[in-house]
């Protein structure tokens, strides 16, 4: 069934979802009914007050009843906003977050009590901008049923009542956690001057490791969910592709001003008939072409982020998110024009503070591969342990730029002075003993971060060895429980 959508009730501003309910008190405040004990609004005047009303009286009557006609007039909005996704309908609750060209809604169905939130991406760039939003959807299918991998329950294509040619929009339903991502957590740490559990902690970063293993060392077909997965990310590249045809169609109608009645049979093709449009896939299935069955074939997020790793209802599970980054990898650089392409996709797709150097600068004759997520792994940790990117942090402390102190590694933990930031350690000498007790973190979880935040990517681990660095770490750590990560 073709998805549905009630534009009408799905506003495009978000603040309509909040200015709608705002009207609705403040009009119930005025209704006649409901202020029985207000004289200008319940109590008609008699003949006698009508014969010597004062200005101030016919003043608050025209105002009280322009108010009214208002509220009444806001009444023909339904309270809750609401939308339609392949035929079930979804109120919209509230909004989560916006960013470029999407917002992310909480939602819940009628008769369900589970919160989803819905992923909006416009696509008003026609065919690459929906193929682009519908590249997530894919690897969303992909490495679906993964426990540390985010999946979608839903998805639909639509054009939008008032939209130009060629445009879309993409609506992609989502799990909600109540807890948020990592970086609510970091933010509410902040907040409170308070500090990660740090045997939690690195808990919850070995989970984000096996959600990048999967992705790293991912098998043809041999994936969790197998054929399945492959079957719901093919039909989103058929969805792609019809988007794609149905966008070209639309512009054409709309440069000749020609109505093409017979063109209609010819855009209800059968979606067998789409497939040999799919064989050679998206990048993301592309990149499996002459792949055996059981082989790996690896790929990179490209965003890892506190902002990207969600934290499970019982909080002690790290769920990665955001894949409309995700790359095949390795990639390799063969002109000057592919490496320019990568460093502005990596400028678009991937958050400065956490992008690894060889994505600031792309060099030709060069290879870039799954170690970009390593290099984010160490500034997500450190973002654990400090509150900022270590970039972030270098940047305001010596006002320098950024991208500088990335590509020249110049970075440090709060409680290391130059020398030992170059060294690796901390001094044994009594004039450290305060550096000691007030360490950001214990030393072999620094080891971990120096590890990941090496600027030459041959020299950071791979995912295994990561693995294997983060579980001995964990083993040596006090036991804290089971407790979530939040709990102090």
């Amino acid at each position: 069934m073709a998805p549905e959508v009630e534009p009408e009730t799905a506003p495009d501003d978000p603040s309509l979802i909040g200015s709608r309910a705002q009207w609705h008190r403040h009009a119930s405040h005025l209704h006649p009914a409901e202020q029985v004990d207000h004289p200008s609004i319940n109590v008609r005047p008699t003949s006698a007050t009508m014969s010597q009303p004062s200005l101030v009286t016919q003043l608050s009557h025209y105002i009280l009843d322009a108010i009214w006609q208002l509220s009444q007039c806001c009444n023909c909005f339904p309270s809750t906003p609401s939308l339609r996704i392949n035929g079930r309908s979804y109120k919209i609750l509230r909004l989560l977050g916006e960013g470029g060209f999407s917002y992310v809604y909480l939602v819940q169905s009628p008769g369900d009590p589970t919160l989803y939130a819905l992923k909006k991406i416009r696509c008003p760039f026609g065919q690459e901008s929906v193929s682009q939003a519908l590249k997530e959807v894919e690897a969303y299918s992909l490495f679906a049923p993964h426990p540390n991998v985010i999946h979608a329950v839903d998805h639909a294509v639509e054009s939008e009542r008032g939209a130009g040619a060629g445009e879309k929009t993409v609506y992609i339903l989502l799990p909600y956690y109540r807890r948020g991502n990592l970086q609510d957590a970091i933010n509410a740490n902040l907040v409170n001057h308070a500090r990660f559990p740090e045997r939690r902690l690195m808990v919850l970063f070995l989970g984000v490791c096996r959600a990048l293993k999967a992705m790293h060392q991912y098998r043809v077909q041999g994936a969790p969910g197998g054929q399945e997965s492959r079957r719901k990310a093919k039909k989103a590249r058929i969805e792609a592709a019809d988007a794609d045809r149905e966008a070209e169609d639309e512009a054409v109608r709309a440069n000749t001003g020609r109505r093409r009645h017979s063109q209609k049979d010819g855009e209800d093709e059968d979606e067998t008939e789409h497939e040999p449009l799919m064989d050679n896939g998206g990048e993301i299935m592309a990149a499996q072409d002459g792949v055996p069955a059981g082989a790996v074939r690896s790929y990179a997020h490209r965003d890892i982020k506190p902002g990207n790793i969600m934290i499970s209802d019982t909080g002690t599970q790290p769920i990665l998110m955001d894949l409309g980054s995700l790359a095949p990898s390795p990639t390799p650089v063969t002109s000057r024009a592919l490496a320019l392409q990568i460093q502005d996709q990596a400028a678009e797709h991937s958050t400065m503070p956490y992008r690894a150097p060889e994505l600031f600068d792309v060099k030709t004759d060069t290879t870039i591969d799954t170690k970009v997520d390593i290099w984010s792994l160490g500034c997500t940790l450190y973002a654990c342990l400090v509150g900022k990117s270590p970039f972030e942090a270098r940047s305001e402390e010596t006002g320098g730029s950024l991208s500088l102190c990335v590509l020249g590694g110049d970075w440090r933990f709060p409680d290391e002075g130059p020398a030992e930031a170059r060294r690796g350690k901390q001094r044994a000498s009594d004039a450290d003993g305060q550096k000691k007790k007030d360490a950001t973190a214990s030393d072999s979880v620094k080891e971990v971060v120096r590890a990941c935040l090496k600027v030459e990517p041959s020299e950071r681990p791979d995912i295994d060895r990561l693995i294997e660095m983060v579980e001995d770490v964990v083993a040596r750590l006090p036991d804290e429980g089971d407790a979530a990560l939040d709990a102090n």
